[in-house]
């Protein structure tokens, strides 16, 4: 192994790495060093650039896809060359895998998880307005501030007015300032949360034409914002809420990693950066119609949602004892959940706001479990995850053939709908 120093953080790799300060491992304090990253040079389309290294395949096969949600048997003897005391690190989720191919890998390096967080917010419709109501109420002490944009001024100077109302009489609790922000202040922010939306779904459109149409309208505004977020080097998360979330996530990575020429040059966001938040409410749809049947009431214990907000989506059950004819029944009934709200005359989006919304960025913020849809091998796609200091870490279970059979295909189902960098 080579070690290096870079600022305050430790390196290591195989391959000697140029322009990085060496090390000799008689200096290591193994100790005192709580966080490590192992440089390898992956195909920086197809891989984060950073990630948190808990599964032998990351290693060794640049294909890995809903593989890496299945836990590895014998970890220790397939990290067996490494050094026993990185292994260890590893079992703690203290190593973090980076792909120093990726053009802006030291920039991701230098990112870390704040303690406060400042976010911005993009668009104040149904969506973005029920966000920020409960963003502002349930920020606690992880929210510095909440900067607010949209292209309606009355629109801004009305949320802001009412979302610094909302206020606890007790005085117990601190609560965020909500501000308005000018259009170019929206990238100087830790976190930016994309909530403009043109394209709204329909009862008379069957639900692949809804999704066709909101993909249209809803990528021309993506792909502006994409491009402004590279002219500013931003290097916090860019949060997509509009629909299609994955297809967006996907689009907002390939068009700001172009520059004026046309060549894919890496130098937009990062892949890690861009995150989908459309499955939260995917799975509280699940939870709530696995109450209404006995056969089904242990989904909010053991099950969870995987893929996408679409088509691809797959409600499991039970995760780790998994039976697909309940788990099909529950996937239809989150699928046509939007075709039943409209009938009674509501588009639905509090669920939305909250579920997919707050809830979930504020897990994220705190490092804790929740959906949402990240990079895995060249797309966007969905499970639970959560951001560690070393970078993203996916849930893993002990998945049986059938149910990873079944992931496998929503992958490959998500995949044939999206575009890539280059051919």
């Amino acid at each position: 192994m080579n070690y290096y120093r870079f600022h305050k953080k430790l390196l290591f790799s195989r391959q000697e790495i140029d322009n990085l300060k060496m090390i000799v491992p008689e200096c290591l304090k193994k100790e005192e060093i709580k966080f490590i990253y192992y440089l390898q040079q992956g195909d920086w389309q197809k891989t984060n650039s950073l990630s948190v290294l808990i599964h032998p395949e990351q290693l060794s096969d640049s294909k890995t896809r809903t593989g890496i949600l299945q836990k590895p048997a014998h970890l220790e003897q397939k990290f067996s060359g490494f050094p026993e005391w990185i292994i260890k690190k590893i079992e703690k989720r203290e190593v973090g895998l980076c792909n120093n191919n990726y053009p802006r890998w030291k920039e991701r390096l230098e990112w870390t998880l704040p303690e406060q967080w400042t976010i911005n917010i993009v668009g104040l419709g149904n969506v973005g307005g029920t966000l920020l109501i409960s963003l502002r109420s349930m920020n606690g002490e992880r929210v510095k501030s909440i900067g607010i944009f949209d292209t309606n001024e009355k629109a801004m100077s009305r949320w802001e007015q009412e979302a610094n109302q909302i206020i606890d009489g007790s005085g117990q609790r601190k609560l965020a300032p909500v501000k308005i922000i000018k259009s170019e202040e929206i990238f100087q922010a830790d976190l930016v949360i994309f909530c403009i939306s043109m394209g709204v779904s329909t009862q008379e459109k069957k639900p692949q034409d809804n999704s066709k149409m909101q993909l249209e309208a809803n990528s021309r505004l993506i792909n502006y914002y994409a491009q402004r977020a590279r002219k500013t080097n931003f290097n916090g998360i860019f949060a997509v809420f509009s629909e299609p979330v994955d297809l967006l996530c996907q689009g907002a990575f390939l068009v700001s990693n172009h520059n004026e020429e046309g060549n894919f040059d890496g130098k937009g966001l990062a892949a890690d950066q861009i995150r989908g938040f459309g499955l939260g409410v995917m799975h509280g749809r699940a939870a709530y119609y696995s109450e209404l049947e006995k056969e089904t009431q242990h989904y909010l214990n053991r099950g969870r949602v995987f893929g996408s907000s679409g088509s691809s989506l797959i409600v499991a059950d039970d995760v780790e004892h998994y039976n697909r004819g309940k788990s099909v029944y529950l996937t239809n009934k989150v699928l046509q959940a939007n075709q039943e709200f409209m009938k009674i005359g509501f588009q639905p989006y509090i669920a939305s706001a909250v579920s997919s919304g707050t809830l979930s960025l504020l897990a994220l913020m705190e490092g804790q479990w929740h959906y949402s849809s990240s990079f895995l091998g060249g797309i966007y796609w969905g499970s639970r995850n959560r951001q560690t200091p070393v970078g993203l870490e996916w849930e893993q279970f002990d998945l049986s053939p059938e149910l990873s059979k079944d992931l496998k295909e929503s992958y490959q189902s998500l995949k044939r709908k999206v575009r890539y960098g280059k051919k």
